[in-house]
């Protein structure tokens, strides 16, 4: 099973991940004319913007734990 501590680390790697990805939707939006491909690739931008609000949740969820655990640990 995974510490909350390693949960988080995986967790900022995977956001750091979709930011990437989203930049790179991004770059290729503002380059392209095709009207119908920009379309569809600022929808995929969008589902990367909500996964890493969602990945952000998360790990704000799972560090709440870790200081939970601790403060459990301590007291």
């Amino acid at each position: 099973m995974y510490s909350s501590e390693a949960l988080s680390t995986i967790f900022q790697r995977i956001v750091q991940f979709e930011e990437d990805v989203k930049t790179l939707y991004d770059d290729c939006i503002d380059k392209l004319d095709d009207t119908i491909i920009v379309e569809i690739l600022q929808s995929i931008s969008n589902e990367e913007k909500g996964h890493i609000e969602l990945a952000k949740n998360l790990m704000t969820i799972i560090q709440e734990d870790f200081l939970k655990e601790a403060r459990e640990k301590e007291g």
